[in-house]
Protein backbone atom coordinates (compact mmCIF):
# COMPACT_ATOMS: atom_id res chain seq x y z
CA UNK A 1 0.00 0.00 0.00
CA UNK A 2 1.26 3.42 -0.81
CA UNK A 3 1.69 6.02 1.97
CA UNK A 4 -1.37 7.75 0.61
CA UNK A 5 -3.33 4.46 1.23
CA UNK A 6 -2.14 3.96 4.32
CA UNK A 7 -2.97 6.87 6.36
CA UNK A 8 -6.54 7.68 4.17
CA UNK A 9 -7.28 4.37 5.65
CA UNK A 10 -6.96 5.08 9.20
CA UNK A 11 -8.99 7.97 8.49
CA UNK A 12 -11.75 6.18 7.00
CA UNK A 13 -12.08 4.01 10.50
CA UNK A 14 -13.28 6.38 12.10
CA UNK A 15 -16.91 6.05 12.03
CA UNK A 16 -16.08 2.15 12.96
CA UNK A 17 -14.06 3.82 16.30
CA UNK A 18 -16.69 5.61 17.13
CA UNK A 19 -18.44 2.61 17.00
CA UNK A 20 -16.13 0.48 18.94
CA UNK A 21 -15.71 3.23 21.80
CA UNK A 22 -13.81 5.89 22.74
CA UNK A 23 -10.62 3.90 23.37
CA UNK A 24 -10.40 2.56 19.96
CA UNK A 25 -11.49 6.11 18.42
CA UNK A 26 -8.50 7.45 20.32
CA UNK A 27 -6.23 4.99 19.37
CA UNK A 28 -7.07 5.91 16.14
CA UNK A 29 -6.24 9.12 16.33
CA UNK A 30 -3.25 8.33 17.75
CA UNK A 31 -2.01 6.66 14.83
CA UNK A 32 -2.81 9.15 12.30
CA UNK A 33 -1.37 11.89 14.64
CA UNK A 34 2.09 9.25 14.96
CA UNK A 35 1.75 9.34 10.74
CA UNK A 36 1.61 12.59 10.09
CA UNK A 37 4.69 13.66 12.63
CA UNK A 38 6.86 11.01 10.54
CA UNK A 39 5.83 12.81 7.33
CA UNK A 40 6.70 16.55 9.23
CA UNK A 41 9.76 14.76 10.59
CA UNK A 42 10.83 13.60 7.08
CA UNK A 43 10.60 16.97 5.71
CA UNK A 44 6.65 17.59 5.07
CA UNK A 45 5.72 20.91 5.66
CA UNK A 46 3.10 23.44 4.65
CA UNK A 47 2.64 27.32 5.56
CA UNK A 48 0.07 28.44 8.15
CA UNK A 49 -2.31 30.52 6.88
CA UNK A 50 -4.00 33.21 9.09
CA UNK A 51 -6.99 30.74 9.76
CA UNK A 52 -4.58 27.86 11.14
CA UNK A 53 -2.96 30.59 13.56
CA UNK A 54 -5.93 31.17 15.05
CA UNK A 55 -7.01 27.53 15.62
CA UNK A 56 -2.83 27.33 17.12
CA UNK A 57 -4.13 30.55 19.51
CA UNK A 58 -7.58 29.13 20.42
CA UNK A 59 -5.76 25.81 21.88
CA UNK A 60 -3.04 27.77 23.34
CA UNK A 61 -5.60 30.40 25.26
CA UNK A 62 -7.43 26.88 26.43
CA UNK A 63 -4.04 26.39 28.23
CA UNK A 64 -3.55 29.39 29.45
CA UNK A 65 -6.74 29.81 31.15
CA UNK A 66 -6.57 26.17 32.28
CA UNK A 67 -3.20 27.21 33.91
CA UNK A 68 -4.28 30.33 35.31
CA UNK A 69 -7.23 28.85 37.07
CA UNK A 70 -5.34 26.32 38.28
CA UNK A 71 -2.88 28.48 40.03
CA UNK A 72 -5.22 30.72 41.37
CA UNK A 73 -7.13 27.37 43.15
CA UNK A 74 -4.09 25.66 44.14
CA UNK A 75 -1.53 28.75 45.25
CA UNK A 76 -4.21 31.64 46.40
CA UNK A 77 -7.25 29.89 47.04
CA UNK A 78 -5.16 27.09 48.94
CA UNK A 79 -7.42 24.19 47.86
CA UNK A 80 -5.91 21.40 49.49
CA UNK A 81 -7.47 18.84 47.98
CA UNK A 82 -7.40 20.07 44.44
CA UNK A 83 -6.65 17.38 41.72
CA UNK A 84 -5.36 19.35 38.60
CA UNK A 85 -8.42 18.21 36.58
CA UNK A 86 -8.40 21.30 34.36
CA UNK A 87 -4.88 21.80 33.36
CA UNK A 88 -4.37 17.79 32.98
CA UNK A 89 -7.39 17.86 30.45
CA UNK A 90 -6.50 21.35 28.81
CA UNK A 91 -2.92 19.09 28.13
CA UNK A 92 -4.83 16.05 26.62
CA UNK A 93 -7.11 17.92 24.87
CA UNK A 94 -3.55 19.40 22.32
CA UNK A 95 -3.97 16.07 20.76
CA UNK A 96 -6.65 17.68 18.81
CA UNK A 97 -4.63 20.76 17.63
CA UNK A 98 -2.28 17.96 16.43
CA UNK A 99 -4.62 16.05 14.76
CA UNK A 100 -5.64 19.48 12.60
CA UNK A 101 -3.03 19.69 11.46
CA UNK A 102 -1.54 16.79 10.73
CA UNK A 103 -4.80 16.58 8.07
CA UNK A 104 -3.99 19.70 7.24
CA UNK A 105 -0.25 18.53 5.99
CA UNK A 106 -1.66 14.83 4.53
CA UNK A 107 -4.17 17.52 2.18
CA UNK A 108 -1.17 20.20 1.49
CA UNK A 109 1.25 16.73 0.35
CA UNK A 110 -1.70 15.10 -1.41
CA UNK A 111 -1.59 12.41 0.79
CA UNK A 112 -5.37 11.80 1.40
CA UNK A 113 -7.27 9.96 -0.79
CA UNK A 114 -10.51 10.47 -0.30
CA UNK A 115 -12.66 8.06 -2.09
CA UNK A 116 -11.25 5.18 0.32
CA UNK A 117 -12.42 7.66 2.92
CA UNK A 118 -16.15 8.65 1.55
CA UNK A 119 -16.69 4.86 0.14
CA UNK A 120 -15.80 3.80 4.09
CA UNK A 121 -17.98 6.61 5.85
CA UNK A 122 -20.86 5.75 3.69
CA UNK A 123 -20.89 2.16 4.06
CA UNK A 124 -20.36 2.66 7.87
CA UNK A 125 -23.62 5.44 8.05
CA UNK A 126 -25.85 2.78 5.96
CA UNK A 127 -24.75 -0.06 8.09
CA UNK A 128 -25.85 1.93 11.08
CA UNK A 129 -29.04 2.74 9.61
CA UNK A 130 -30.44 -0.82 8.40
CA UNK A 131 -29.00 -1.96 12.02
CA UNK A 132 -31.61 0.62 13.46
CA UNK A 133 -34.34 0.20 11.77
CA UNK A 134 -34.00 -3.85 12.24
CA UNK A 135 -33.44 -3.25 16.14
CA UNK A 136 -36.50 -0.93 15.93
CA UNK A 137 -39.25 -3.40 14.29
CA UNK A 138 -37.11 -7.05 15.99
CA UNK A 139 -36.32 -5.83 19.42
CA UNK A 140 -32.44 -6.95 18.58
CA UNK A 141 -29.60 -5.52 16.38
CA UNK A 142 -27.86 -7.82 14.04
CA UNK A 143 -25.26 -8.01 17.09
CA UNK A 144 -27.94 -9.26 19.64
CA UNK A 145 -27.87 -6.07 21.02
CA UNK A 146 -31.08 -4.54 22.74
CA UNK A 147 -32.00 -0.73 23.65
CA UNK A 148 -31.70 0.15 27.39
CA UNK A 149 -34.27 3.18 26.60
CA UNK A 150 -38.02 3.04 25.87
CA UNK A 151 -38.26 5.78 23.23
CA UNK A 152 -34.88 5.52 21.79
CA UNK A 153 -33.29 2.44 19.71
CA UNK A 154 -29.11 2.51 19.89
CA UNK A 155 -28.19 0.07 17.33
CA UNK A 156 -24.50 -0.69 17.33
CA UNK A 157 -24.21 1.57 20.12
CA UNK A 158 -25.75 -0.55 22.59
CA UNK A 159 -26.03 1.39 25.81
CA UNK A 160 -25.18 4.69 24.10
CA UNK A 161 -28.40 6.77 22.45
CA UNK A 162 -26.54 8.66 19.83
CA UNK A 163 -27.15 6.06 16.50
CA UNK A 164 -29.31 9.00 15.41
CA UNK A 165 -26.76 11.73 15.57
CA UNK A 166 -23.87 9.71 14.23
CA UNK A 167 -26.18 8.60 11.13
CA UNK A 168 -26.91 12.45 10.96
CA UNK A 169 -23.70 12.91 10.68
CA UNK A 170 -21.67 10.37 8.44
CA UNK A 171 -25.15 9.65 6.37
CA UNK A 172 -23.96 12.72 3.92
CA UNK A 173 -21.01 11.07 2.49
CA UNK A 174 -23.33 8.20 1.83
CA UNK A 175 -25.66 11.14 -0.28
CA UNK A 176 -22.34 12.66 -1.99
CA UNK A 177 -20.73 9.24 -2.22
CA UNK A 178 -23.15 8.29 -4.83
CA UNK A 179 -22.65 11.51 -6.86
CA UNK A 180 -19.67 11.60 -6.82
CA UNK A 181 -18.32 8.09 -7.52
CA UNK A 182 -22.24 6.69 -9.51
CA UNK A 183 -22.35 9.66 -12.02
CA UNK A 184 -22.67 7.06 -14.83
CA UNK A 185 -25.99 6.65 -13.95
CA UNK A 186 -28.90 8.33 -15.70
CA UNK A 187 -30.95 11.01 -13.53
CA UNK A 188 -33.89 8.67 -13.20
CA UNK A 189 -31.76 6.20 -11.32
CA UNK A 190 -29.65 8.77 -9.75
CA UNK A 191 -33.41 9.95 -8.11
CA UNK A 192 -34.65 6.50 -7.18
CA UNK A 193 -31.18 5.44 -5.40
CA UNK A 194 -31.24 9.10 -3.61
CA UNK A 195 -34.18 8.84 -2.67
CA UNK A 196 -34.02 5.24 -1.67
CA UNK A 197 -30.57 6.66 0.78
CA UNK A 198 -32.86 9.38 1.95
CA UNK A 199 -35.34 7.50 3.28
CA UNK A 200 -33.36 5.21 4.64
CA UNK A 201 -31.33 7.63 6.78
CA UNK A 202 -34.37 9.73 7.41
CA UNK A 203 -36.14 7.04 9.11
CA UNK A 204 -33.07 5.32 10.95
CA UNK A 205 -32.51 8.82 12.70
CA UNK A 206 -36.60 9.12 13.55
CA UNK A 207 -36.52 5.90 14.62
CA UNK A 208 -33.47 6.40 17.28
CA UNK A 209 -35.67 8.82 18.75
CA UNK A 210 -32.52 11.61 18.66
CA UNK A 211 -35.03 14.43 18.05
CA UNK A 212 -32.34 17.52 17.59
CA UNK A 213 -30.17 15.32 15.06
CA UNK A 214 -33.71 14.84 12.66
CA UNK A 215 -34.15 18.71 12.96
CA UNK A 216 -30.43 19.64 12.18
CA UNK A 217 -30.77 16.79 9.40
CA UNK A 218 -33.39 18.66 7.63
CA UNK A 219 -32.37 21.57 8.07
CA UNK A 220 -29.33 21.16 5.96
CA UNK A 221 -31.25 19.17 3.32
CA UNK A 222 -32.82 22.29 3.09
CA UNK A 223 -29.99 24.35 3.02
CA UNK A 224 -27.54 21.83 0.23
CA UNK A 225 -31.68 22.29 -2.17
CA UNK A 226 -31.37 25.90 -1.94
CA UNK A 227 -27.27 26.50 -2.31
CA UNK A 228 -26.88 23.58 -5.34
CA UNK A 229 -27.66 24.43 -8.39
CA UNK A 230 -26.63 21.07 -9.69
CA UNK A 231 -29.04 19.25 -7.21
CA UNK A 232 -31.70 21.63 -7.40
CA UNK A 233 -33.22 20.45 -10.13
CA UNK A 234 -34.08 16.73 -8.67
CA UNK A 235 -33.68 17.14 -4.74
CA UNK A 236 -37.39 18.68 -4.64
CA UNK A 237 -38.46 15.43 -5.52
CA UNK A 238 -36.68 13.82 -3.23
CA UNK A 239 -37.93 15.74 -0.50
CA UNK A 240 -41.02 16.04 -1.05
CA UNK A 241 -41.40 11.97 -0.84
CA UNK A 242 -39.22 11.44 2.18
CA UNK A 243 -40.74 13.95 4.11
CA UNK A 244 -44.10 12.35 3.00
CA UNK A 245 -42.83 8.75 4.11
CA UNK A 246 -41.65 10.27 7.27
CA UNK A 247 -44.37 11.58 8.28
CA UNK A 248 -45.91 8.30 7.85
CA UNK A 249 -43.82 6.26 9.61
CA UNK A 250 -44.26 8.91 12.81
CA UNK A 251 -48.08 8.81 12.33
CA UNK A 252 -48.38 5.04 12.21
CA UNK A 253 -46.48 4.43 15.50
CA UNK A 254 -48.14 5.46 18.59
CA UNK A 255 -45.00 5.46 20.93
CA UNK A 256 -43.09 7.26 18.39
CA UNK A 257 -46.19 10.48 17.92
CA UNK A 258 -46.16 10.52 21.50
CA UNK A 259 -42.74 11.07 21.98
CA UNK A 260 -41.88 13.71 18.83
CA UNK A 261 -45.19 15.13 20.18
CA UNK A 262 -43.45 16.14 23.84
CA UNK A 263 -40.50 17.59 21.98
CA UNK A 264 -42.80 19.72 20.24
CA UNK A 265 -44.78 20.98 23.32
CA UNK A 266 -40.99 21.52 24.51
CA UNK A 267 -39.72 23.48 22.27
CA UNK A 268 -42.73 25.81 22.12
CA UNK A 269 -42.36 26.21 26.05
CA UNK A 270 -38.93 27.26 25.83
CA UNK A 271 -39.75 29.26 23.16
CA UNK A 272 -42.20 31.34 25.21
CA UNK A 273 -39.94 30.98 28.34
CA UNK A 274 -37.09 33.21 26.35
CA UNK A 275 -39.81 35.29 24.64
CA UNK A 276 -40.56 36.46 28.10
CA UNK A 277 -37.27 37.21 29.49
CA UNK A 278 -35.44 38.79 26.24
CA UNK A 279 -39.03 40.02 24.56
CA UNK A 280 -41.17 40.45 27.73
CA UNK A 281 -43.98 39.22 25.50
CA UNK A 282 -46.20 36.45 27.60
CA UNK A 283 -45.40 35.35 30.77
CA UNK A 284 -42.81 33.33 32.97
CA UNK A 285 -43.43 29.47 33.41
CA UNK A 286 -42.47 27.88 37.20
CA UNK A 287 -40.22 25.57 37.75
CA UNK A 288 -41.95 22.61 37.15
CA UNK A 289 -42.91 23.52 34.14
CA UNK A 290 -39.80 24.37 32.54
CA UNK A 291 -38.48 22.22 30.37
CA UNK A 292 -35.28 20.03 31.18
CA UNK A 293 -32.67 22.22 29.01
CA UNK A 294 -33.72 25.52 30.47
CA UNK A 295 -32.26 24.69 33.82
CA UNK A 296 -29.10 23.43 32.34
CA UNK A 297 -28.26 26.37 30.30
CA UNK A 298 -29.81 28.65 33.37
CA UNK A 299 -26.83 26.93 35.42
CA UNK A 300 -24.30 27.66 32.71
CA UNK A 301 -25.22 30.82 32.66
CA UNK A 302 -25.16 31.20 36.47
CA UNK A 303 -21.55 29.43 36.33
CA UNK A 304 -20.24 31.95 33.69
CA UNK A 305 -20.79 34.84 35.45
CA UNK A 306 -18.52 33.41 38.21
CA UNK A 307 -15.51 33.84 35.96
CA UNK A 308 -16.75 36.60 32.94
CA UNK A 309 -13.61 37.28 31.19
CA UNK A 310 -11.74 34.06 31.28
CA UNK A 311 -13.51 31.04 31.81
CA UNK A 312 -12.62 28.44 34.20
CA UNK A 313 -10.38 26.03 32.28
CA UNK A 314 -11.87 23.25 30.43
CA UNK A 315 -14.65 20.70 31.77
CA UNK A 316 -14.81 23.21 34.79
CA UNK A 317 -18.38 23.42 34.91
CA UNK A 318 -18.87 20.36 37.04
CA UNK A 319 -16.84 21.87 40.16
CA UNK A 320 -17.68 25.38 39.79
CA UNK A 321 -21.60 24.89 38.87
CA UNK A 322 -22.27 24.00 42.63
CA UNK A 323 -20.88 26.77 43.52
CA UNK A 324 -22.73 29.49 42.01
CA UNK A 325 -25.53 31.78 43.85
CA UNK A 326 -28.77 30.85 42.63
CA UNK A 327 -30.71 34.54 41.83
CA UNK A 328 -33.70 32.90 43.39
CA UNK A 329 -35.41 29.92 44.34
CA UNK A 330 -36.81 29.25 41.25
CA UNK A 331 -33.21 28.33 39.91
CA UNK A 332 -32.40 25.06 40.33
CA UNK A 333 -29.43 24.19 42.56
CA UNK A 334 -28.16 20.66 40.53
CA UNK A 335 -25.99 20.49 37.91
CA UNK A 336 -25.10 18.51 35.22
CA UNK A 337 -21.30 17.27 34.05
CA UNK A 338 -21.44 20.15 31.23
CA UNK A 339 -24.67 22.87 29.99
CA UNK A 340 -25.68 21.15 27.01
CA UNK A 341 -24.88 23.79 24.42
CA UNK A 342 -21.49 24.16 22.83
CA UNK A 343 -21.96 28.14 22.98
CA UNK A 344 -22.79 28.27 26.42
CA UNK A 345 -19.87 25.50 27.32
CA UNK A 346 -17.38 27.07 25.51
CA UNK A 347 -18.58 30.54 27.21
CA UNK A 348 -18.55 28.37 31.31
CA UNK A 349 -15.08 27.27 30.21
CA UNK A 350 -12.99 29.77 28.58
CA UNK A 351 -14.97 33.15 29.09
CA UNK A 352 -15.90 35.98 26.82
CA UNK A 353 -12.67 35.74 25.44
CA UNK A 354 -12.33 32.17 24.32
CA UNK A 355 -16.14 32.07 22.46
CA UNK A 356 -15.27 35.57 20.43
CA UNK A 357 -11.83 33.22 19.49
CA UNK A 358 -14.12 30.53 18.64
CA UNK A 359 -17.04 32.48 17.00
CA UNK A 360 -13.97 34.25 14.59
CA UNK A 361 -13.01 30.58 14.23
CA UNK A 362 -15.97 29.25 12.99
CA UNK A 363 -16.73 32.60 10.83
CA UNK A 364 -13.70 32.55 8.90
CA UNK A 365 -13.84 29.26 8.43
CA UNK A 366 -17.37 28.96 6.57
CA UNK A 367 -16.49 32.20 4.93
CA UNK A 368 -13.15 30.37 3.37
CA UNK A 369 -14.80 27.31 2.85
CA UNK A 370 -18.00 28.78 1.24
CA UNK A 371 -16.53 29.91 -1.71
CA UNK A 372 -14.74 26.56 -2.75
CA UNK A 373 -17.94 24.78 -2.75
CA UNK A 374 -18.76 27.03 -6.02
CA UNK A 375 -15.91 25.11 -8.09
CA UNK A 376 -16.68 22.20 -9.61
CA UNK A 377 -13.25 20.57 -8.34
CA UNK A 378 -13.40 21.08 -5.06
CA UNK A 379 -17.56 21.05 -4.18
CA UNK A 380 -18.78 17.45 -3.72
CA UNK A 381 -15.76 16.48 -1.70
CA UNK A 382 -15.51 19.47 0.50
CA UNK A 383 -19.69 19.44 0.77
CA UNK A 384 -20.27 16.85 3.29
CA UNK A 385 -17.47 18.24 5.50
CA UNK A 386 -19.16 21.78 5.21
CA UNK A 387 -22.66 20.37 5.82
CA UNK A 388 -21.51 18.75 8.86
CA UNK A 389 -19.77 21.26 10.24
CA UNK A 390 -22.60 23.75 9.71
CA UNK A 391 -24.97 21.19 11.78
CA UNK A 392 -22.05 20.76 14.66
CA UNK A 393 -21.53 24.13 15.25
CA UNK A 394 -25.48 25.21 14.84
CA UNK A 395 -26.03 27.48 17.92
CA UNK A 396 -29.31 27.21 19.05
CA UNK A 397 -29.03 23.39 19.83
CA UNK A 398 -28.91 21.15 22.77
CA UNK A 399 -25.62 19.09 22.94
CA UNK A 400 -23.01 16.89 23.90
CA UNK A 401 -19.71 18.50 25.76
CA UNK A 402 -17.83 20.44 23.23
CA UNK A 403 -14.60 19.12 25.01
CA UNK A 404 -15.48 15.05 25.01
CA UNK A 405 -13.69 12.75 21.97
CA UNK A 406 -16.24 12.11 20.37
CA UNK A 407 -17.21 15.57 19.58
CA UNK A 408 -13.73 17.34 19.41
CA UNK A 409 -12.82 14.69 16.85
CA UNK A 410 -15.21 15.52 14.58
CA UNK A 411 -15.45 19.33 15.25
CA UNK A 412 -11.68 19.15 13.92
CA UNK A 413 -11.67 16.56 11.55
CA UNK A 414 -14.23 18.32 9.16
CA UNK A 415 -12.63 21.59 10.15
CA UNK A 416 -9.52 20.77 9.11
CA UNK A 417 -10.70 19.54 5.84
CA UNK A 418 -12.71 22.63 5.11
CA UNK A 419 -9.60 24.81 6.09
CA UNK A 420 -7.04 22.28 3.62
CA UNK A 421 -9.32 21.63 0.73
CA UNK A 422 -10.55 25.67 0.34
CA UNK A 423 -6.68 26.61 0.93
CA UNK A 424 -5.64 24.65 -2.12
CA UNK A 425 -8.18 26.05 -3.98
CA UNK A 426 -7.47 29.45 -3.01
CA UNK A 427 -3.37 28.84 -4.40
CA UNK A 428 -4.97 27.47 -7.69
CA UNK A 429 -8.08 29.94 -8.33
CA UNK A 430 -7.18 33.16 -6.94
Amino acid sequence: MTKQNILSSFISLIPLSYILGTFVLNLNILFIIVGGLLIFIQGGRFKLINLDKLVLFFFLYILFTSAFNTIESYYFEKIEDYDFTIIIKSLFFLRYLLLYLVIRLLIEKNLINFKIIFYSFAAVSLFVSIDIIFQFYYGKDFFGFTSPYVHKITGPFHAEAVAGGFVQKFSFFLFFCYIIFGSKHNLKIKIVVLTLLFFISTTSIILSGNRMPLILFFFVIFLIFLDNKTLKKYLIHILVLVFFMSALTLNTNERLRNYYNSFYESSKKMVALYSYRLLDVGKDLNIKERPYHVHEFDAGFGTWKMNKYLGGGIKSFRYNCPKRRLKSSSERSTCNMHPHNYYLEILVDLGIIGILLFILMVILALKKSYKALDDKKYKYILSPFFYIFVMEIFPIKSSGSFFTTNNAVMIFLVLSVMVGLSSKFKKEYI
